[in-house]
C-alpha cells in the first residue's frame, strides 16, 4: 500500500489509495515533492508559530531557499545594507518590545558580519535568535565557496546554537532556539541550516514521506527560576531591618524582566534611593525625589557617593560590571550587599557579596516590599539630595551649541517619551546624563560591548517593533559613520527614524583619553578633512552627512547655532513616519565629565572644568 499525502491548510495527512504499480510511482514521487513542505517553507512555519512576522537580513546564495518562501508565510524580511546592521535592528527590536528579535544571513562573510552583534547581544543580555544559510551538507569541513564554521566561531558568545543536520529537526530547534534565547537570561541563539536542509523534503530512511512536526511541543529547555527561597527572604529583611544608609543599585535584568514597576514600588515603600546602571536607565522615573540617576565611570557624583558610602546596597539585576565598580577593592567596601539576579553564574563572580540570591527579579522584588519593613533613612536621604543639588550633570554655559545642551533641549522638547538609541562614544555618555528617559525598554545603547554603529540600526529595529512611538537615534559623527548606509532602509521601508548628529569632527572619547593619559598625542581620532581650511567660521564638515543623506533620499539639515535649535528640533519630529538627520554641530573638544580614571574610586571622580 502507498500512503498519497493530501495537503489541507496546516498539515499533511494521510489515505490508503490501494497498490501502484511502477509506472505510476513517480508521478506519485512528484505530486508527494509538490505537496510537501521543504525545509525552508518548515522553518518559515516554525517561524511563524514563535509568532514571527516581521525579521532583519541579508539574501546570499545559501539562504536563497529561506527569503522564497517568506512571502508565503507573511513574514517580512527589512533588508538591511549590511549583515551588522540586519543583527542589530534585531537587537534594537528586542530591547524596544520585549520579544525575540531574528536576523537572516548567509553564509561565510554573511554569517561572519553576524559576530559583533551576536557578541554585543550576548554582553547585554539581548534575546535574538540569528538564523545562517550554510554551504551544502556535503560540503561542510571542504573549505568550500563561503563556508565558514559559524558554530564553531559564535560557540562562546552564545546561549547556545545549532548545526541543523535533518529536516525534520527545524521545528524542535527552533522551538527550543526561542524558548533559550527569551527565557531567563536572554540573550543570543544561532541556527545554521545547510543549503541542502533548506530544499530538501523530510523523509524517513526508508524514502517515505514523514509529516513535519509544526508546531514542536517540548518542555523548555531552561527549569523556571521562582522568587526568593524563605531562608533568604528573611535574611534580606533583617539586613534591611537594620541598615541605616541602603541604596538600590539596578540594573539591566530590571529591564529584562519588566520589572519597572516592581522597582518604583519597593523603593517607595522603604523610602530607599535608587541608582542605576547605563542598561537600567528608564527603569526608574528620572524626576522621583528618590532618583540618584546612573553611577559609575560617567556617572553622577551623588550616585557613585551614595553607593559607596551606603551600609546596604540591594544589587537587583546587575553583573558590577568594571565601568560601574572601578577598583573592584574599593567599591561598596564598607557596606553589606544582596545580590539578586537569575544567572547564578552572576553571584560572586565579579564582587562577594553578602546575600547571594538566585531568583526571579520581578516575583522577588515584589517579595521585599511585602515583606521587607522601612527604616528611618530621613537623614540619608537628606545627605544625598544635598548631595544631588550641589553636583548635578551641568550644561555648560556657552555661546555656541554644546553635546549636553543639545541632548538636554531634546530631552525637554520629547519630554523624556522618545525611544532613544545610542551609538558609541562621548555622545553616548551625555545622553546617559541628560536625557531623562521616562519609559523603560526607552533608552537602547550598546552598554557592555561598547559597539560603534548600533545606533542607527538599533532605531530602525526599535521603529518597526514600535511604530508608534518617536524614535531618535543620538548618534556621533565617528560612530554614524560606521553605519550611516543604514539610511537606505530606512528609505526603502519608510521608517520613520530620526537621527541627531553631535558633530565634533572627533572621535571623541579616544580623542579626550588621549588628552588625559597620553600627552595629548591624537593619533587616529581627527575626522575633520585633512585637505581643508581649519577655520570655525568656514564650517569644513567633513564628511558631509546633508549630501549623503540626501544620496539616500532621507531629508537633512545642519544647525549650528544655539538659536536655531529649537525650531530644527521641531522640524525634525514634525513628521513621526518620514526619516530625517539632524547634523547639530557642536563644541569640537567638550570632554564627559564627572569621570572616574580607569581603575580608580569615587574619591578620584573628576568633575570637570564647568563644575565647582
Amino acid at each position: 500500500m502507498t500512503n498519497i499525502p493530501h495537503h489541507n491548510e496546516d498539515n499533511i495527512t494521510y489515505q490508503n489509495r490501494g497498490t501502484i504499480s511502477g509506472g505510476d510511482l513517480e508521478d506519485i514521487k512528484a505530486t508527494q515533492r509538490h505537496l510537501a513542505l521543504r525545509g525552508a517553507q518548515i522553518l518559515a512555519k516554525a517561524l511563524q508559530a514563535e509568532g514571527v512576522d516581521t525579521l532583519f537580513g541579508y539574501p546570499g546564495g545559501a539562504n536563497l531557499e529561506i527569503f522564497d518562501v517568506l512571502r508565503e508565510y507573511n513574514i517580512r524580511c527589512i533588508r538591511t545594507e549590511h549583515e551588522q546592521g540586519a543583527i542589530h535592528a534585531a537587537q534594537g527590536f528586542a530591547r524596544a518590545t520585549g520579544k525575540v528579535g531574528v536576523c537572516l544571513a548567509t553564509s561565510g562573510p554573511g554569517a561572519t558580519n553576524l559576530v559583533t552583534g551576536i557578541a554585543d547581544a550576548n554582553s547585554d543580555s539581548t534575546p535574538i535568535v540569528a538564523i545562517t544559510g550554510n554551504v551544502p551538507s556535503h560540503l561542510l569541513g571542504r573549505n568550500a565557496f563561503q563556508e565558514v564554521d559559524i558554530v564553531g566561531v559564535t560557540r562562546p558568545i552564545t546561549k547556545k546554537n545549532y548545526l541543523v543536520k535533518k529536516v525534520t529537526d527545524i521545528p524542535e530547534v527552533v522551538r527550543e532556539a526561542f524558548a533559550l534565547a527569551g527565557g531567563n537570561r536572554p540573550g543570543p541563539v544561532l541556527v545554521d541550516i545547510p543549503k541542502d536542509i533548506q530544499q530538501h523534503y523530510p523523509r524517513d530512511p526508508e524514502g517515505n514521506y514523514a509529516p513535519p512536526r509544526i508546531p514542536a511541543v517540548i518542555e523548555k529547555p531552561e527549569p523556571g527560576i521562582g522568587g526568593i527561597p524563605e531562608t533568604q527572604l528573611e535574611e534580606a529583611c533583617r539586613l534591611l531591618s537594620e541598615a541605616s544608609k541602603p541604596v538600590i543599585y539596578a540594573g539591566g535584568g530590571i529591564v529584562s524582566a519588566n520589572a519597572a514597576n516592581e522597582l518604583l514600588a519597593l523603593a517607595e515603600k522603604l523610602q530607599c534611593p535608587v541608582t542605576t546602571t547605563l542598561m537600567g536607565v528608564g527603569a526608574f522615573p528620572p524626576h522621583h525625589d528618590l532618583a540618584l540617576h546612573v553611577l559609575g565611570m560617567h556617572g553622577s557624583k551623588y550616585a557613585n557617593t551614595a553607593i559607596n558610602e551606603a551600609d546596604l546596597v540591594i544589587a537587583a539585576g546587575v553583573r558590577f560590571d568594571d565601568r560601574v565598580t572601578g577598583n573592584l577593592n574599593e567599591f561598596i567596601r564598607h557596606g553589606k550587599i544582596i545580590h539578586i539576579d537569575i544567572d547564578r553564574n552572576e553571584l560572586n563572580k565579579n564582587k562577594v557579596v553578602t546575600l547571594p540570591i538566585c531568583a526571579d527579579i520581578k516575583p522577588a522584588l515584589v517579595q521585599l516590599r511585602e515583606n521587607a519593613q522601612p527604616g528611618e533613612y530621613r537623614v540619608w536621604r537628606d545627605y544625598l539630595a544635598d548631595l544631588r543639588e550641589r553636583y548635578p550633570f551641568k550644561v555648560p554655559d556657552s555661546d555656541s551649541i554644546t553635546p549636553q545642551y543639545a541632548i538636554s533641549q531634546l530631552s525637554q522638547i520629547t519630554q523624556g517619551d522618545a525611544i532613544v538609541s545610542l551609538g558609541v562614544g562621548q555622545h553616548q555618555m551625555w545622553a546617559m546624563q541628560h536625557y531623562r528617559a521616562r519609559r523603560s525598554r526607552s533608552f537602547l545603547s550598546s552598554s557592555g560591548f561598547g559597539t560603534m554603529g548600533y545606533g542607527l540600526p538599533a532605531a530602525i529595529g526599535a521603529k518597526i517593533g514600535c511604530p508608534e512611538r518617536t524614535v531618535i537615534d543620538i548618534d556621533g559623527d565617528g560612530s554614524l559613520n560606521m553605519t550611516i548606509h543604514e539610511l537606505a532602509a530606512c528609505h526603502r521601508y519608510g521608517i520613520g527614524v530620526k537621527v541627531v548628529v553631535m558633530n565634533n569632527q572627533w572621535l571623541g572619547m579616544v580623542r579626550q583619553w588621549q588628552d588625559m593619559i597620553y600627552d595629548k598625542h591624537r593619533s587616529g581620532s581627527d575626522q575633520s578633512d585633512p585637505t581643508a581650511v581649519k577655520k570655525p567660521e568656514d564650517l569644513e564638515i567633513y564628511p558631509n552627512f546633508l549630501k549623503i543623506a540626501e544620496g539616500y533620499r532621507v531629508k537633512a539639515e545642519r544647525v549650528t547655532c544655539k538659536e536655531e535649535l529649537l525650531a530644527a528640533y521641531q522640524r525634525l519630529l514634525a513628521d513621526p513616519d518620514e526619516p530625517y538627520l539632524l547634523d547639530v554641530i557642536v563644541e569640537a573638544e567638550e570632554n564627559v565629565y564627572p569621570m572616574i580614571p580607569a581603575g580608580g574610586s569615587y574619591r578620584d571622580i573628576i568633575m570637570g572644568e564647568s563644575v565647582t
